[in-house]
């Protein structure tokens, strides 16, 4: 004979609630204590409770039909952009670009908080969302030099776009940076370049993991007559300093090709004296069409953010709110481009250079960001 459906009424019954109670507790809602939703959840899961999956493909369709009329929202947080300058913001309006074309496909409404440098705002902001409704929140790429965001996570489904420094257990999509590094510097030995030199962000490098360095000190290995060098970390110091700076690491181990993720590296090494193309070639990490070198990788900022959005959307249709004690983080690959800054060195060495693998996509010059 069918064994008998465990249903919410049956866990109430034997919890000795109300029906609504457990509905709240297997919804995982912060309106009722921590300690009962998991005594709860777990008394279901001890009973052998199932969601019947028609009831919740119809609680769904109720849920789209008045989605229609008024649309759940999402909350995008964001580094304020004050006084600073457009290129200084071009990824994180590409991550919102992405995130708001997702976010409308999937029947949700996307608002943007930016947020200035102070451990102050997260208590204010989660005040902000709660009284508007919205628990689903991504923070959107932070700069650095905000070291905390303290929110009631229990209360919120919650996604990062990278913010790696934050420190917060909560699943992230991010830039595949080592594995961009990589393909750049598989592309620069194509182009005939043997002395490679890595010059990035000390800020950058250390709150997303070293990735660079690790892309970097993995791929110089792969091929015979590769040197290894250095990496030059830099700092935001005055620009005549770092352009000296910059000069002397590349005279003093007779670098021929920069790769960085700065955008002002060719004002720098212009200021320290070297021609581009001639003296040394350039290509960046992280291509910005307002300034900086041409060669280089096109990341996919917008796709980062459709699949920050298309992540949380899960999370809040499953009810999973808080941190998380196992996070899992998607890296989204970019695509190289070539440019004048960065010519075939030597033809001869170009042409006979053959690559441990297949990099057949690295001469792609432009690509679908999402």
């Amino acid at each position: 004979m069918p064994l008998k459906r465990i249903t919410m009424a049956d866990v109430a019954n034997v919890a000795k609630v109300h029906q609504t109670t457990v509905s709240l507790a297997l919804r995982n809602d912060p309106r009722l204590p921590r300690a009962t939703r998991l005594r709860l959840r777990a008394l279901a899961e001890s009973l052998g409770y199932r969601p019947d999956p028609m009831l919740s493909a119809l609680n769904s369709y109720r849920t789209s039909r008045d989605a229609a009329r008024s649309p759940p929202s999402m909350g995008f947080i964001r580094r304020s952009r004050a006084n600073l300058p457009a290129e200084n913001f071009f990824a994180v309006e590409q991550f919102l670009a992405g995130a708001r074309r997702a976010a409308e496909r999937m029947g949700y409404r996307l608002i943007t908080f930016p947020i200035e440098n102070t451990t102050a705002e997260g208590v204010r902001l989660g005040r902000i969302l709660r009284s508007r409704g919205i628990w689903g929140i991504i923070i959107g790429a932070l700069d650095a030099g905000v070291r905390e965001l303290s929110l009631d996570w229990d209360y919120f489904s919650g996604l990062c776009i990278e913010s790696q420094h934050l420190g917060l257990s909560l699943h992230t999509v991010a830039n595949n940076q080592s594995g961009s590094t990589r393909t750049a510097v598989r592309r620069l030995f194509e182009l005939g370049y043997r002395r490679i030199g890595l010059a990035v962000g000390e800020i950058e490098e250390t709150s997303l993991g070293k990735p660079f360095t690790a892309g970097y000190l993995v791929e110089v290995h792969e091929y015979q007559g590769l040197r290894s060098l250095p990496p030059l970390l830099l700092r935001s110091d005055d620009p005549a300093a770092t352009a000296a700076k910059l000069g002397a690491w590349v005279r003093r181990h007779q670098i021929d090709a920069v790769l960085g993720n700065w955008s002002n590296i060719p004002d720098l090494l212009r200021l320290a004296g070297l021609d581009i193309p001639h003296d040394v070639g350039v290509a960046t990490l992280d291509y910005n069409p307002h300034r900086g070198a041409i060669a280089g990788i096109r990341q996919s900022h917008e796709l980062v953010g459709e699949r920050a959005v298309e992540a949380l959307a899960l999370l809040m249709k499953t009810n999973q709110r808080g941190l998380i004690s196992l996070p899992n983080t998607t890296l989204v690959d970019g695509l190289w481009q070539d440019g004048p800054d960065l010519p075939p060195k030597e033809k001869s060495l170009a042409k006979n250079a053959v690559p441990h693998r297949d990099s057949s996509r690295l001469n792609e010059a432009e690509g679908d960001n999402g």
